[in-house]
C-alpha cells in the first residue's frame, strides 16, 4: 500500500466542510508523474455535467485543465509531483482544494460545489497528500519529509526502500543496494525522472552499485520516490523484482536552496565488540558528507533552474587478521619467507564521492513542459581487503555514471503525452593497487601481492521513450507506449596479467605450502565490444467497471536483438571439444555450437498484467485488491560473454603436484621453482602441450531470459487515523542463468570431472551456461500507517514481512550438483522469516523534533556446505543455517535502532536545522560471516558470533543544515 493514505483520515474531522471528497481512482499514472480523477458534484447532489476543473501548480503557476462529462467526471493526467490548487466550476458556483500528489500516484478527488452536503462516511481533504487506496499495485510512497527527517547511516535515499514490505536494503560498509522477494539484486531497477539506471554489465541491479558504498543518486536532488514491490503495471520494464521510481527537484517561482553538512568519526563511536574480543586496536573511522542546492526562476512562470552538489568523504579501516591454524601459519612463514605480522593490522579504506546535478524546466504554456537535466556520479573506493586478504591485494574501484535527459510533456484535451530521450554512460574501472605483483593465496592464512585483475567496463545506453494516456472514453484510462534502447558495451578485462598462485594444505591430495597447488595466468589481452537493441511495447487500461470495482488490464512485450551474444561463432577447437563430451538430459553439444546464426532473439516475452480492486462500501474504508502478472528481466552482459572473453583473453590453469600424478582425477605437472614467475609459466606453456590450458565457457543457444510470475491478494482497512493492509504474496522465478560442469564422470552424471576428452583440443575443462535457476517466494505483508502531517505533529509507519524465499542451484555457478534441480529446494541465502521496520516522527515543544527508524529481523539465512555424507555428487548438500537469536531476549537475531533529535531555528527567512543522530542506539552486534562447512568430523559451529558484523557499533552523527 502507499504511504499517502492515512493523512486524509486524520484530517477529515476538521476539514469536512471544505467541499472536497477523496475517492478511489481510475486514472493511469506515468512513470514519473501522477494523475487525479474524480467527480464534480453540484448543489443538487448530482454530477455537474460539463464542469470545468483546473489544477494550478503552486510552485510554477502552470495550470492543467479538464472538462467534466455528463456525470461530472473529470481526469487530470501528467501532473508533476507537488502541491496543486484544484478548482471546480459548475455554472456560477466554484470550489477550490489544496492537495499534494505523489510520484507515480493514481489518486482521486471529488469536489462539491454550491454547498451541497458531503455524503456521510466520505473523507474530505485539504492541504494533504492524496491517497491511493484503490490500486492493485503493492507500492509505498516515500515523501520528502521522511527523506529529510528519518535517521540514516549515510545519505543514500535507497536506504528508505526498507519502509516497503518485502524489500530489504543492504546497509553494508562496502556494498549498498537492495533486493526484493527471492530475486537477486540484479533483478531490481531504479528510475530517476523516467531514466532507467539498470546495470546491464554485471549483477547489482543499479549502475554504479556493484560492490559500492556510494549512493546511486544525490539525495539532495531527490524530491520523493515510490517503491513498487509487486504487481506493477505494464509501463515498467527491465525488472523481475522491486522497482524504485524517483523524481528530482525542480526550480519554482521562488528561490529555494539548502546547504548541509554531517559528520561522524572514531571518537564518536563505540569500540567494536570484535575488536575488544580479539584485543585489536580501534581502527580509524571518519565520514563527512556535505552539499548545496539552489533553485528558482529565470523567467517567472516560464523558465526555472535547479542545481545540486553532494560530497561524500569516508575513511573506514578494515582489520587484516588471519584465521589460519597455528600449523598453517607455521608452514606459511617457513616456506614463503614472509612473516604474517607484515600483513596484519588495521588499514584505512578511503572513499571519495562527488555528485553533480543540474536541471532546466520550461513551461511555455499550460499544455507543455520541457525538462533538460544532467547528473554525474563519480567516486573512488579502495577496498576488497580485510580478514585473510592483505591491503597489498586491494583495488581501487572507480565509478562514474553520467545521465542526460530531455523530457517533453504535452497535455491535450483528454490525453497526455510524455516523451523522453535519455543517455546513460556508466564506467566501472576497478584497478589493482599493485598490478606489477603476482598474487599469492595461502588458503586460510593470507592472500598477498597484487590484485589479480584490472577491469575497464563501459555501458552506454541511448533511450527513446513515449507514453500516451487517453481518457476520452468514459470509465477508461487507456495508456500505451513504446521504448527503444540501444546499449553499447565495451569490456576490457585484464585478468591474471601477473600470475596468481594458490597454496593448499590437503593431506589426501598430497599438497602443502611448500609449493602451489594451482596457478592461473592470463594468456591474452583484448577488448570486447557489443551492442544490443531493446524494444518494449505496452498497453494498459485502468477500467472502472462500477463506482466500486476497478480492473487494471495490461500487456507488455519486450524484445532484444542481442541478448545472448547472438552473433558469436564457436571456434573449431571449441566445437570439437564440446562434441567430444557425452550428451545428457541437460546438455546437447549441438545446442552450444553456433556459426553466428543459431541464436535467435527471444520473441516470446509477452507479459500480461491483471489487477483489481473492490471498494466494498464505496467510501474507501475497506478495499479488497489483488493481481497477477508476468515480469521479464534480462541477463547481465557479463553472464553471457564469458565464452567470447575466454577466447580473446584465455586464462591458463596450471595444476601442480610433487610427482606429476593426477589429483582428484585431473592431470598435474610436477612443480619446479622456475614456474614461480610469469616468464616461467609462459615457458612451461611453450614446452608442454597440456600445460596452462584455459577453460571453455559455452552459452546455450536457446536460453531464455529470466522471468518472474507474481500473484497477490490483500485487503486495506481504515482504522481511525490509521490505514492498515494485509497482503498475501507468491512469486515464482524461472530461467535464471548459471554455469554447470559439462565434463562430469559417468557419462556426464557423476562427480567432477573427466577432462580427458577435451584436453586434446586445448581446454582444461568445459563449463556450460544453463537457464535453470528457479526461485519461489511466499510472503504475508502487513502495514500500519499514519503519515506525518504538520497539523497532527506525528507520524508512524510499520511494515512487517513474514516470508520464505527458496531457490534451487547455486548462483552464477552451480557446480555442486549435476543441475540446479538436483540441489532441490532450500531456503535462499538472505532468507528472513520475520522482518519488522518501524519509522516514526513527532514534533516536540520548543521547535525540537524526534524521529526513529528501527529494524528487527529473525536473521538472514546463510549457505552451508554439508559434507556429512561425503563429497560425491548426490552426497554433498547445500543447506541453509540461521544466526542465533540474541537480541531482545532471543526474539530477534538482528536489531538496529536509529534515533534523531533535531532543532529548528528560524533565521533570515529560512530554517536552520541542527540534529544529532544516534545510530545503532543499543549497540547491537548483528554478526555475519559464520561457519559455512560441516562434515562427519567437523560439526557446524552455531551462528552465535561471526567473523564480522553487519552494522557498525553505536556512534553519534552531527548534522547541520540551512534551508530557505
Amino acid at each position: 500500500m502507499t504511504r499517502g493514505i492515512s493523512a486524509t483520515a486524520m484530517a477529515a474531522a476538521t476539514l469536512f466542510a471544505s467541499g472536497a471528497v477523496l475517492l478511489p481512482t481510475m486514472a493511469s499514472a506515468q512513470v514519473s508523474t501522477a494523475s487525479v480523477r474524480g467527480q464534480v458534484i453540484g448543489a443538487d447532489g448530482k454530477g455537474a455535467a460539463g464542469a470545468q476543473v483546473t489544477a494550478r501548480s503552486t510552485a510554477t503557476n502552470q495550470t492543467w485543465r479538464a472538462t467534466g462529462d455528463a456525470n461530472g467526471g473529470y481526469t487530470l493526467t501528467g501532473l508533476r509531483p507537488g502541491e496543486y490548487e484544484v478548482t471546480a466550476t459548475a455554472g456560477a458556483e466554484t470550489t477550490s482544494q489544496l492537495v499534494v500528489v505523489a510520484v507515480g500516484q493514481s489518486a482521486s478527488l471529488d469536489l462539491t460545489v454550491g454547498g451541497a452536503a458531503v455524503p456521510e462516511g466520505r473523507i474530505v481533504v485539504t492541504g494533504s497528500r492524496l491517497s491511493e487506496t484503490r490500486t492493485s499495485e503493492v507500492a509505498t510512497n516515500v515523501s520528502v519529509t521522511q527523506i529529510q527527517r528519518l535517521p540514516q547511516t549515510d545519505r543514500n535515499f535507497l536506504s528508505f526502500v526498507a519502509l516497503a514490505p518485502g524489500v530489504k536494503y543492504n546497509d553494508s560498509e562496502t556494498d549498498k543496494g537492495f533486493t526484493s522477494g527471492a530475486s537477486t539484486a540484479s533483478q531490481v531497477n531504479v528510475f530517476v525522472d523516467g531514466v532507467s539506471l539498470k546495470n546491464q554489465l554485471r549483477e547489482g541491479g543499479i549502475a554504479g552499485q556493484q560492490n559500492s558504498r556510494g549512493n546511486p543518486f544525490g539525495q539532495l536532488a531527490v524530491q520523493e520516490f515510490r517503491v513498487l514491490t509487486q504487481n506493477y503495471k505494464a509501463e515498467y520494464e527491465q525488472a523481475g523484482a522491486a522497482i524504485v521510481t524517483a523524481v528530482t527537484k525542480s526550480g519554482t517561482n521562488e528561490f529555494h536552496g539548502e546547504i548541509f553538512g554531517q559528520y561522524t568519526d572514531k571518537g564518536l563511536s563505540e569500540k567494536a565488540y570484535l575488536d575488544k574480543r580479539n584485543n585489536r586496536p580501534e581502527p580509524p573511522f571518519e565520514r563527512k558528507q556535505y552539499g548545496v542546492s539552489l533553485g528558482g526562476p529565470i523567467i517567472k512562470d516560464r523558465l526555472f533552474f535547479f542545481g545540486a552538489y553532494e560530497g561524500n568523504d569516508q575513511n573506514r579501516a578494515f582489520n587484516v587478521k588471519s584465521s589460519g591454524s597455528a600449523d598453517a601459519i607455521r608452514q606459511f612463514e617457513q616456506y614463503s619467507g614472509r612473516r604474517l605480522s607484515e600483513f596484519e593490522g588495521a588499514f584505512v579504506s578511503p572513499f571519495r564521492g562527488d555528485f553533480y546535478f543540474g536541471k532546466l524546466t520550461l513551461t511555455p504554456d499550460d499544455r507543455q513542459t520541457f525538462d533538460l537535466s544532467f547528473s554525474r556520479r563519480q567516486e573512488s573506493d579502495i577496498q576488497n581487503f580485510g580478514n585473510n586478504t592483505s591491503f597489498e591485494n586491494a583495488e581501487n574501484k572507480k565509478n562514474k555514471v553520467d545521465t542526460y535527459l530531455f523530457k517533453w510533456n504535452y497535455n491535450g484535451n483528454n490525453f497526455t503525452n510524455e516523451f523522453n530521450a535519455s543517455y546513460l554512460n556508466y564506467n566501472f574501472n576497478p584497478t589493482s593497487l599493485h598490478p606489477e605483483l603476482p598474487s599469492y593465496d595461502y588458503v586460510s592464512v593470507i592472500l598477498f601481492g597484487g590484485k589479480d585483475s584490472t577491469r575497464n567496463e563501459t555501458q552506454q545506453s541511448y533511450t527513446l521513450r513515449d507514453d500516451f494516456t487517453f481518457t476520452g472514453f468514459d470509465g477508461h484510462a487507456i495508456k500505451f507506449g513504446a521504448r527503444v534502447e540501444v546499449t553499447d558495451i565495451q569490456f576490457d578485462n585484464n585478468a591474471y596479467i601477473q600470475p596468481r598462485y594458490t597454496y593448499r594444505i590437503d593431506v589426501p591430495g598430497n599438497t602443502d605450502f611448500s609449493f602451489p597447488a594451482e596457478a592461473r595466468l592470463g594468456l591474452g589481452s583484448g577488448k570486447i565490444q557489443g551492442s544490443n537493441t531493446q524494444i518494449g511495447l505496452y498497453v494498459q487500461d485502468d477500467w472502472n467497471v462500477t463506482e466500486r470495482v476497478q480492473l487494471n488490464l495490461g500487456l507488455r512485450w519486450d524484445y532484444e536483438t542481442n541478448g545472448f551474444n547472438n552473433h558469436y561463432r564457436t571456434p573449431a577447437a571449441a566445437a570439437a571439444a564440446l562434441r567430444a563430451l557425452p550428451k545428457t538430459y541437460y546438455f546437447d553439444p549441438e545446442n552450444y555450437i553456433t556459426d553466428g546464426t543459431n541464436r535467435k532473439p527471444f520473441a516470446g516475452a509477452f507479459a500480461p498484467r491483471l489487477g483489481f480492486s473492490w471498494d466494498i462500501k464505496g467510501d474507501r474504508s475497506t478495499v479488497i485488491f489483488g493481481g497477477a502478472g508476468r515480469y521479464y528481466d534480462r541477463n547481465n552482459f557479463n553472464n553471457t560473454i564469458d565464452e567470447l572473453s575466454r577466447t580473446i583473453n584465455p586464462i591458463g590453469i596450471f595444476r601442480f603436484s610433487r610427482d606429476g600424478q593426477p589429483r582428484s582425477g585431473l592431470p598435474t605437472i610436477q612443480w619446479n621453482p622456475s614456474y614461480g614467475t610469469r616468464a616461467g609459466l609462459l615457458a612451461l606453456v611453450a614446452s608442454a602441450q597440456s600445460a596452462g590450458l584455459p577453460e571453455l565457457f559455452a552459452v546455450k543457444n536457446n536460453a531464455k531470459p529470466p522471468v518472474n510470475d507474481q500473484f497477490s491478494l490483500g485487503v486495506r482497512q481504515r482504522i481511525g487515523v490509521f490505514e492498515a493492509s494485509v497482503t498475501g504474496s507468491y512469486q515464482r522465478g524461472r530461467h535464471g542463468y548459471t554455469n554447470l560442469f559439462a565434463t562430469r564422470q559417468n557419462n556426464g552424471l557423476g562427480n567432477c570431472c573427466n577432462t580427458a576428452p577435451v584436453i586434446p583440443f586445448g581446454y582444461a575443462n568445459v563449463l556450460i551456461g544453463y537457464d535453470g535457476l528457479d526461485t519461489r517466494y511466499k510472503a504475508l505483508y502487513f502495514t500500519l500507517d499514519k503519515n506525518y502531517t504538520k497539523s497532527s505533529g506525528w507520524g508512524l509507519n510499520i511494515a512487517y514481512t513474514l516470508s520464505k524465499a527458496e531457490q534451487n542451484g547455486g548462483d552464477l555457478f552451480s557446480l555442486d550438483g549435476v543441475t540446479p534441480d538436483r540441489y532441490g529446494w532450500r531456503p535462499k541465502a538472505g532468507d528472513e522469516r520475520h522482518r519488522i521496520v518501524i519509522s516514526g516522527m513527532v514534533d516536540l515543544p520548543l521547535g525540537f523534533r524526534f524521529s526513529t527508524l528501527t529494524t528487527l529481523s529473525s536473521g538472514a539465512g546463510y549457505q552451508v556446505t554439508d559434507a556429512t555424507n561425503g563429497f560425491d555428487t548426490g552426497a554433498l548438500r547445500l543447506v541453509t543455517a540461521y544466526p542465533v537469536k540474541n537480541c531482545i531476549k532471543g526474539l530477534f537475531a538482528f536489531c538496529e535502532v536509529n534515533a534523531s533529535l533535531a532543532k529548528d531555528v528560524k533565521i533570515a527567512g529560512g530554517n536552520l536545522e541542527a540534529a544529532v543522530d544516534v545510530l545503532n542506539l543499543f549497540n547491537n552486534k548483528n554478526f555475519k560471516d559464520f561457519d559455512t562447512f560441516m562434515s562427519s568430523t567437523d560439526p557446524l559451529v552455531p551462528g552465535l558470533i561471526g567473523a564480522n558484523t553487519i552494522t557498525l557499533p553505536r556512534r553519534i552523527q552531527f548534522r547541520l543544515g540551512y534551508r530557505f
